[in-house]
């Protein structure tokens, strides 16, 4: 087991990515904290189970990411706050490429909100934490054949909700035509 020193420094290292992924899924400021604060709390506790330490960031993300739907259960807030934060991008465009970017980003941020708590964790846990499917379905205990299926459908209702069109055709409403698709 480690000690106090480097569980202080894996804190640390992995504040920063933690919170974003429990901001990404709960899209709540306050949520997030508590979400990052219980994930670290409960990867201390159970840190003898994890047997790679490098493996720490993704399984720490994984918890952090279950943590965020439980509280989105409990608070039954599924929406992202309209304070929303963005990650800078480093690169130099024109004005006009920022303001696509950033207006590209917030479509898809309203996007993923509009997604049940558990598609907007594997969302995020995939393509924000950049997890692999194998990883994702060994940290939740599943097969990775499960994790792509539903990984799948994900995506499909974000390409949806992600169309241009009337607000109503975003709604999710179609996310009920899709799942009557696949039965």
């Amino acid at each position: 087991m480690p000690n106090k020193n480097d569980l202080e420094k894996l804190y640390h290292q992995h504040f920063d990515h933690v919170y974003r992924t429990a901001y990404l899924v709960t899209g709540n400021r306050q949520m997030a904290e508590d979400a990052t604060q219980e994930a670290f709390l409960k990867a201390i506790v159970n840190i003898d189970k994890l047997r790679d330490l490098e493996k720490f960031r993704s399984w720490v993300s994984v918890i952090a990411s279950n943590c965020a739907i439980d509280l989105l259960r409990k608070n039954k807030k599924l929406q992202f706050s309209d304070n929303t934060e963005t990650y800078p991008d480093e690169s130099h465009n024109s004005p006009q490429d920022i303001w696509e970017k950033e207006e590209t980003n917030q479509e898809l941020q309203e996007a993923i909100s509009r997604l049940n708590a558990e598609d907007r964790s594997l969302i995020v846990l995939r393509y924000f934490n950049e997890l692999s499917i194998k990883e994702i379905a060994s940290l939740n205990d599943t097969r990775p054949g499960t994790i792509k299926s539903r990984l799948f459908r994900a995506r499909e209702k974000l390409k949806i909700l992600m169309q241009p069109g009337d607000k109503e055709k975003r709604h999710l409403d179609k996310e009920k035509k899709i799942h009557n698709q696949n039965k």
